[in-house]
């Protein structure tokens, strides 16, 4: 067969079907989008996240497929039959051995057959059983891979949901100093054509201009750019506009983590959904050895039947068969032990695997600590920026009000305490995304159990408080069942005055020290899963 390839009509007839269907069915935008409901739309509308259910979806429906397997196999039939000649026979006598002279029929030339049978083998049922279990698995894989991709882009929404806002906020005030740095350009071009400056001066007058219209227009690009990032996250048109409104009350107020590090390591490596993916994949690799042991012994398959022929020279036309049978396939016995071994194999690569996993899990910990640290001290070196550019500029607009200084000044001043504000924000929504990362790295799940509907209203419902908890650093205990081990008492860090203030000098108010080795066998020692 010549291979065919798509025509252009082909591809644009599909191209045209999937732009169709990429926004179908999708609750319209109607006010300012909150956080919580940046995060429902993409939870519910992102292609990425609907792809995973899909995929959730088809394990499931696989494990349907392979428990059906376990089921007997039953085969019915039904047929017409001739043939031509007649089915004639000679016959001999066993006593006279007299062999007979005329030959004798005792089949009709056409006749109707059919039978109803049933088989039933152990063994295969065996084997079908521990399939329908690792298909059980793979489907609670398929869930946590799903769990993990929704956390990556809760994540992702929640950095750009922060950039876009902040500079949202600040959009009136950008526009306005454009239009006046803009206007002062045109001016100092006009003061330069008609040679009122020194040229030197004018040059660099209109120099520090542009250096700030230009700081200006890119704030305005990045706005553009993360609110196009975060409308792909929602799956909302990129060429929609949408305005983002930020809680009622908000403030910048610090997160605050205050639950120990140990702790924190422990629900990690509980929750993480690689971590229960790995448990999931050992079960998996658990069921593979005893199949292997299974196909070394013999099968047991037991066969009844229902028939119906028919022959006009038979006595009885239907009957009922029944039968039992042992089958052994030899090179399953010489293959067999290495099949074991391969699959034990299997299992030992995978728990190296799970602890080689437990270790990155406890480093993205005390690296999302880290980062949290680093956000915060940035964020408070940014407040206090602020707050100095903040009076340096409304000490040059009351010398520009008395012409002590000239329009560059008074807009460049203007210029930095706007750059200040906006440094302020991003500072802000770095710390948020540091906090972001540490839920992350804690699998933590941004969607609760329960919620009033699965609209769009429902779920922005559902994940207020989920926004509310997050932004304010709270980590809930109630998913950790065991206590966290602690540390050997000679490697306890040494205690220290306790600080009335952990904020003012960079520090976190989570233990400082990060877990010895010992103690991190001892957190993996204690994740690993018992047979």
């Amino acid at each position: 067969m010549t291979p065919e390839p798509l025509t252009v009509d082909q591809q644009l007839t599909q191209v045209t079907q999937d732009r169709s269907r990429l926004f179908v069915d999708q609750e319209p935008v109607t006010g300012p989008i909150t956080m919580a409901e940046a995060m429902a739309r993409a939870i519910k509308y992102n292609l990425d996240s609907r792809q995973a259910l899909m995929e959730e979806m088809l394990q499931n429906r696989q494990l349907d497929v392979t428990t059906y397997d376990m089921l007997p196999r039953m085969a019915a039939s039904a047929g017409f039959v001739t043939r031509s000649p007649a089915y004639e026979t000679y016959s001999r006598n066993t006593t006279t051995n007299f062999r007979s002279v005329e030959p004798a029929i005792s089949q009709d030339k056409d006749r109707f057959v059919s039978d109803l049978g049933l088989t039933w083998n152990i063994l295969d049922f065996g084997v079908s059983y521990y399939q329908a279990n690792q298909q059980a698995n793979r489907v609670l894989i398929a869930h946590e891979r799903r769990r993990r991709l929704v956390n990556s882009i809760i994540q992702q929404v929640r950095g750009a949901f922060w950039l876009a806002a902040g500079s949202e906020r600040m959009l009136g005030e950008i526009d306005g100093l454009l239009v006046e740095a803009r206007q002062a350009l045109q001016d100092a071009a006009s003061v330069e054509e008609q040679r009122l400056r020194p040229p030197l001066e004018a040059l660099r007058y209109q120099k520090g201009l542009i250096e700030i219209i230009r700081q200006l227009e890119t704030v305005q690009q990045d706005l553009a750019i993360s609110k196009a990032q975060l409308a792909a996250l929602m799956n909302v048109p990129l060429g929609q506009s949408f305005t983002l409104a930020l809680p009622e009350g908000f403030k910048q107020d610090i997160p605050q983590i205050t639950v120990p590090v140990d702790r924190l390591e422990t629900m990690a490596l509980l929750n993480r959904p690689e971590m229960r993916e790995e448990q999931y994949q050992r079960r998996i690799n658990s069921a593979e050895v005893r199949k292997a042991m299974l196909r070394m012994l013999p099968g047991i398959s037991f066969n009844p039947s229902l028939n119906y022929d028919s022959n006009s020279y038979l006595l009885n036309n239907a009957w009922a068969e029944a039968g039992a049978r042992v089958t052994l396939n030899l090179f399953n016995i010489i293959s067999g032990p290495a099949n074991i071994r391969a699959a034990e194999a299997q299992m030992e690569a995978g728990d190296f695997r799970r602890l080689a996993l437990s270790m990155a899990t406890l480093t993205q910990v005390h690296v999302a600590l880290q980062q949290y640290q680093r956000g915060r001290t940035t964020f408070e070196r940014a407040v206090q920026l602020e707050s100095i550019e903040k009076r340096i500029n409304e000490n040059v607009q009351k010398a520009a009000a008395s012409d002590a200084e000239s329009p560059l000044e008074r807009i460049r001043a203007k210029a930095a305490a706007l750059g200040s504000q906006l440094a302020r924000d991003r500072a802000y929504a770095e710390l948020q995304n540091a906090v972001s990362s540490l839920y992350v790295s804690l699998g933590l799940d941004p969607i609760p159990e329960t919620v009033q509907s699965q609209d769009i209203k429902g779920l922005t419902a559902g994940l207020t408080p989920v926004v509310a908890d997050w932004t304010a650093g709270r980590i809930p205990l109630d998913n950790l069942p065991v206590e966290a081990p602690q540390l050997p008492a000679a490697e306890l860090p040494a205690e220290g005055p306790a600080k009335e203030d952990p904020a003012r000098d960079g520090g976190i108010p989570v233990a400082a020290a990060p877990a010895s080795a010992t103690a991190v066998r001892t957190l993996l020692a204690s994740a690993e899963p018992r047979s």
